[in-house]
């Protein structure tokens, strides 16, 4: 939707008819009519927390088809220090995002109001949707919960939606769309925070069984965000209950409309199955209902495509899933009031459904589990060891060009702000090229080099032996689960490693942790739209196009290198200092050898994929090898690849 330069309302009341008509006509659903005047209805008296609701009656100049008689704002709160408090949480910046950039989509597979308006400004958190008004729907009421058959309705239309977006790829480009592992330490934060008061303020609520799994649940919450990291990935609601939904009845039958998604995130489906299951059905409806939900869910999933995915995934999958509705509630038991007649009532319900189903779930079994000792940890709250799949694979030609990196030249925007003290990370690390020489910048300092793969590693330490550097070691490990103690760098490097994770924060994250106050981090990565080539084949393009599309299947991102200060930004870093350059092949011998490694290793290496998943036929994977290797015999041909750079720094005094 176009929305040129439209400003945004601070109150409802500070809409005018000047002001909607061009929002409308924007929208596409005015033409010649113009508002003339609107009777602003508050949802929910004055401003508040969260933010400010309305419904718009409308009045035109004259009637004309399409135009909405009435439309539903919701507002940011009219108080900056209440908006960059829910910053943090971005509840305006996903809800504005989803009706932006994903609601209008045309194969959008769950009915949701129509979106006339999106707009949020980054810097003052400040926010307005228009959506539809379903004012003459049938709300559904959390209180009275579903009936069985509006539950299968939301149960087949919620793994429509699952199915849609299953593992989609595109969905970890959009940056308003968190990971829980995203928003890890705030969640886990906010949770401790609030249990205490959770336990005090609901106390006459609680089961004991629900008690016990809020209590055990805060101890293991790390460890419970990195295992739903690992599981299949979504666009999640986030809230999914029956509060939130609008039922129409029509001659197609009767459906339902979803709405409020300011807590929509990537994450496991069965998390909003899990969530349903325990607080819009009555605990005898679930306990009778469930397994032909459970059936109608993941049959639904299978019949849009979804593959590899067994009933045991789903069945352990909602097990976990309990932890969202769990999460939820403490936190919202914790900060908001439910002393009114129908919030106590709600409250008391809500806490008998979702303390039956962890014990139906076996919640608490779930959770020793998850609290067990694990092999090769270190006593801080990290993940199993887990990384991707590295495109390039393990090649003697890749590792022979690997190791000829240097930290002078493929990290000459991170050396200048050594100290030959330092104690430096080298995270993965490769086959060493790097992290010799950066040992050599640091001559009374360590470096450190890791990778998962342990033939890098090897060459790594014979690299060193053959220089006579003391000060350099190689160790196996993930940058998603490292093996130091807390604060245990001074520095540390990332070279052309994010691009190549599905979870790029998880890792930033934990070098972070690894990182002193006052630490440096430098990370490195290609954007594949810098690319230059030269003379264009069309074959060629093809196959850098197949190259692009298996990063990404393995779970890369090829143009990740813009994002990186963004990135940083967000995991807390500060001073941030970006900057771009190239690799090249600078001789013919360099360009031929290049192409000779994608038109042969490459394509050898993830042939079966690619026929798989029929990205290309072996008719066409021949051509393209043939059409790459005349290229590389050109005299003429050139190849730079471009790579973003970032340098941050954890705030606090450094140490050393």
């Amino acid at each position: 939707m176009d929305t040129g330069d439209l400003t945004i309302p601070q109150t409802p009341t500070s809409i005018t008819s000047d002001w909607l008509t061009l929002a409308l006509r924007r929208a596409g659903v005015l033409d010649r009519a113009k508002v003339v005047a609107i009777d602003v209805q508050p949802v929910a008296a004055g401003s508040g927390f969260v933010g400010q609701t309305a419904r718009l009656a409308i009045r035109y100049d004259h009637q004309e088809t399409g135009a909405p008689l009435s439309v539903f704002a919701k507002l940011s709160s009219a108080d900056p220090s209440v908006r960059q408090q829910l910053r943090r949480v971005g509840l305006y910046e996903t809800e504005a995002g989803f009706y932006r950039d994903i609601a209008p989509q045309p194969t959008f597979p769950l009915p949701i109001p129509r979106p006339y308006l999106s707009l949020y400004d980054d810097k003052t958190s400040e926010c307005i949707v228009l959506i539809e008004d379903l004012g003459q729907a049938e709300f559904g009421d959390n209180l009275s919960g579903c009936s069985s058959t509006d539950a299968r309705i939301a149960v087949r239309q919620l793994a429509c939606l699952h199915a849609h977006f299953w593992e989609a790829s595109f969905l970890t480009q959009l940056p308003w769309l968190r990971a829980l592992i995203d928003e890890a330490d705030a969640r886990i934060a906010l949770y401790r925070a609030m249990l205490p008061r959770f336990e005090q303020r609901c106390a006459d609520f609680l089961t004991p069984s629900l008690l016990r799994s809020a209590q055990r649940f805060a101890q293991v919450l790390p460890h419970y965000l990195d295992r739903m990291s690992s599981r299949p990935q979504t666009l999640t609601h986030g809230d999914f209950r029956a509060d939130n939904f609008a039922f129409t009845t029509t001659r197609g039958g009767r459906g339902v409309t979803v709405f409020d998604w300011q807590v929509a995130r990537r994450a496991s489906g069965p998390r909003d199955l899990a969530y349903f299951l325990s607080g819009s059905l009555t605990v005898q409806q679930r306990r009778v209902t469930e397994e032909s939900l459970l059936t109608l869910y993941y049959e639904t999933l299978v019949g849009n495509g979804v593959g590899g995915y067994v009933v045991e995934d789903l069945r352990r999958d909602v097990q976990a899933g309990l932890g969202a509705p769990l999460t939820t509630w403490v936190i919202a038991g914790g900060m908001l009031d439910f002393s009114s007649e129908r919030g106590t009532a709600l409250f008391t319900q809500v806490c008998a459904r979702l303390g039956a189903a962890l014990d139906d779930h076996q919640f608490a079994a779930y959770l020793d589990e998850l609290a067990a000792p694990r092999p090769g940890s270190v006593g801080h709250e990290s993940s199993l060891e887990q990384h991707e799949v590295y495109s390039a694979g393990y090649d003697r030609m890749v590792l022979e060009g690997l190791a000829r990196r240097s930290a002078t030249r493929d990290a000459a925007f991170f050396v200048p702000y050594l100290k030959p003290y330092m104690h430096v990370l080298d995270g993965g690390c490769g086959p060493g090229g790097i992290s010799v020489t950066l040992a050599e910048c640091v001559p009374q300092g360590r470096v450190v080099g890791i990778d998962v793969e342990d033939s890098q590693l090897d060459m790594g330490r014979r690299e060193a032996q053959q220089r006579g550097l003391a000060n350099v070691e190689f160790h196996h490990a993930s940058v998603y689960a490292l093996p130091f103690e807390d604060a245990t760098f001074d520095a540390v490097l990332v070279h052309a490693v994010l691009y190549h994770l599905a979870e790029p924060m998880k890792a930033v994250r934990e070098l972070w942790r690894v990182l002193k106050p006052g630490g440096l981090i430098g990370v490195r990565d290609a954007d594949a739209d810098g690319d230059v080539y030269y003379p264009d084949q069309e074959a060629v393009d093809r196959l850098w196009k197949l190259t692009r599309r298996v990063i990404e299947h393995h779970g890369g991102d090829v143009r990740f290198g813009r994002t990186q200060r963004r990135l940083l930004r967000e995991a807390g870093f500060q001073n941030i200092v970006a900057s771009a350059s190239c690799d090249t092949f600078g001789t013919t011998e360099m360009t031929a050898g290049f192409s000779r490694y994608f038109g042969g290793i490459f394509l050898s290496q993830h042939r079966d994929l690619i026929l798989k998943e029929q990205w290309a036929t072996e008719s066409d994977l021949t051509i393209m090898q043939n059409a790459l290797l005349a290229w590389g015999s050109d005299p003429d041909a050139f190849y730079a690849r471009c790579r973003c750079e970032a340098v941050g720094w954890k705030p606090g005094v450094p140490t050393g």
